[in-house]
């Protein structure tokens, strides 16, 4: 049975991909860009884009089970191009990654990012494959983003100061999905992933600080200050919906974001990771 994984050179995909080939799984790994994706050998790797449907088929010829992520603006149509390829090809379950608040929040009231992923989600579950749907939180791996800041002036900047999160590791977010990919039972689920803790980010901060041994300071900046970063890392309309999502959550006050899920240590058999272990196993990165 061979097992395709989208995404598979990012952060949660290539962790999927890496888990399932030691397994001795067989794996296929898509990506845009073959030439550049140096995945570990012994893995087959394809050339496609889930933007563009003609692409797909030859991808998915003999796959039974998908890892499917994508992300920003797209998504909706990137997930809903590959459900549709997939419905013809033979696949029969499909592990997606979705994203926290899809149920919490009523879709009348929802962000741009939120009906992204609640139109993609719809798509897989109308689709009649059989279907996993994985709602991560906020990932711990953004914290990367203040590398450099903890290695030159200690000043950690973000337009979000004591909105507690339960983020989750995405170590985590990969042995889910690899359950769910390799056991029975997982099928018509859809799990919440968060940590086992509502963090804000002065404490993430105060957290990261005391593993690295070193003293480190918050400062708030603007919400249109973090706007311009996001849109140079993922485009304008990602960042749009992103800061949209921030804007009501910081207006309400009271944020889905803040609560603990058991899905984690339901589905593993363990509790979740803490930040305090992400940490500690990515110093090397802020060295």
């Amino acid at each position: 049975m061979t097992i395709l994984v989208t995404g598979a050179t990012g952060n949660v995909g290539g962790k999927v991909l890496a888990r399932l080939h030691a397994a001795g799984h067989s794996v296929r790994a898509l990506t845009r860009d073959p030439a550049r994706a140096r995945l570990p050998a012994g893995i087959e790797v394809v050339g496609a884009d889930l933007g563009l449907p003609d692409t797909l088929p030859d991808v998915l010829d003999g796959v039974r089970k998908v890892f499917l992520m994508s992300l920003g603006h797209n998504k909706r149509t990137h997930d809903a191009n590959l459900v549709a390829v997939a419905r013809k090809t033979g696949v029969e379950h499909i592990v997606q990654l979705s994203t926290l608040g899809v149920a919490e929040v009523e879709e009348e009231n929802d962000t741009p990012l939120g009906l992204w992923h609640r139109q993609a989600e719809k798509a897989l579950t109308e689709s009649g494959l059989a279907w996993t749907i994985l709602r991560p939180n906020g990932f711990m791996t953004h914290a990367l983003g203040w590398a450099d800041a903890a290695r030159g002036d200690g000043v950690v900047r973000s337009p979000v100061a004591d909105l507690p999160e339960a983020l989750v590791d995405p170590e985590d977010i990969a042995d889910v999905a690899v359950r769910a990919l390799t056991e029975p039972g997982h099928e018509g689920r859809t799990y919440a992933l968060t940590g086992p803790e509502a963090l804000t980010a002065r404490q993430q901060v105060a957290v990261l600080g005391s593993v690295l041994g070193r003293k480190l300071r918050f400062e708030q900046i603007s919400i249109e200050e973090h706007r311009a970063v996001m849109a140079g890392l993922y485009g304008e309309a990602t960042a749009d919906g992103v800061v949209a999502a921030l804007r009501k959550a910081l207006e309400s006050g009271d944020d889905f974001r803040g609560r603990l899920f058991p899905d984690v240590q339901g589905v593993l058999g363990r509790r979740a990771r803490s930040f305090r272990d992400w940490a500690e196993a990515h110093t090397a990165d802020f060295a």
